[in-house]
């Protein structure tokens, strides 16, 4: 359990940089955005929803598509779907100080700094191997129909798509939103360089490869306990505790 509690702490911080990430796209303003956050400011100016309320909509949305087409849903995956939402509003009214982009310039700088913290965040949270991002799911699952087209492809097919239907519905477009969907994957290859971290390297536990693990070492410490390979002994406090026998 121990292995879960450090690898799930990883994650969160992952998803809380990525949040904080976040936090300056949106600051953005007129400059626009991330396909992803244009969509959500999109769907907020239509339902007068807040941002992370917004994003928790997109990204159920995304979990019953990804669980409906068979995706892989491990723990990282639901925890990026509610996490990322919650800390995003906390972090925008903790860091309300920050201000809105009042020109394309200082938009654009928000939206590309947005980028290289959200690149990072993305590494964070998928070093653990506990599960992709909704969107991620998607893109793979996507992939799996359309087997002859390159994955660069499909993603940027789908978030073209989620930025279109942002700007439809009232999000601001600019040459952040330019930037950010030609600069995306270059920042995040950057980054993994810069960490010396391989993507395709991890592999990822599903909701039931964790569940298996979590009770197979649940099994082998109860079995040693059996087996007399732990001891009992008060520690100088007085405190109950097992000691290993090698």
């Amino acid at each position: 359990m121990k292995e879960y509690y450090k690898r799930i702490s990883v994650c969160l911080c992952g998803l809380v940089l990525y949040g904080l990430g976040n936090v300056f796209s949106v600051a953005a303003g007129s400059a626009g955005t991330n396909a992803w956050n244009t969509l959500a400011l999109g769907l907020g100016v239509q339902t007068g929803m807040r941002f992370g309320t917004a994003t928790f909509c997109i990204s159920l949305t995304i979990v019953v598509f990804d669980f409906l087409g068979k995706g892989k849903l491990g723990v990282g995956t639901l925890l990026n779907m509610t996490v990322i939402p919650v800390v995003s509003e906390w972090l925008m009214q903790l860091l309300s100080f920050i201000p809105t982009a009042s020109n394309a310039f200082m938009g654009t700088c928000y939206t590309l700094l947005s980028q290289v913290i959200m690149a990072f965040a993305t590494i964070l949270y998928m070093y653990p191997g506990l599960g992709c991002g909704p969107r991620d799911t998607m893109m793979v699952l996507i992939g799996r129909k359309f087997p002859r087209m390159p994955i660069g492809s499909i993603k940027f097919c789908i978030e073209l798509a989620a930025l279109g239907v942002g700007v439809l519905l009232g999000a601001p477009f600019g040459i952040g939103s330019v930037l950010a969907m030609a600069l995306q994957a270059s920042i995040f290859q950057m980054a993994c360089k810069l960490v010396h971290y391989e993507p395709r390297s991890v592999i990822h536990e599903d909701l039931l490869d964790t569940w298996r693990r979590i009770k197979v070492s649940k099994t082998v410490i109860r079995s040693d306990i059996k087996k007399g390979e732990y001891d009992h002994e008060f520690n100088e406090t007085g405190t109950h505790q097992l000691r290993y026998l090698p």
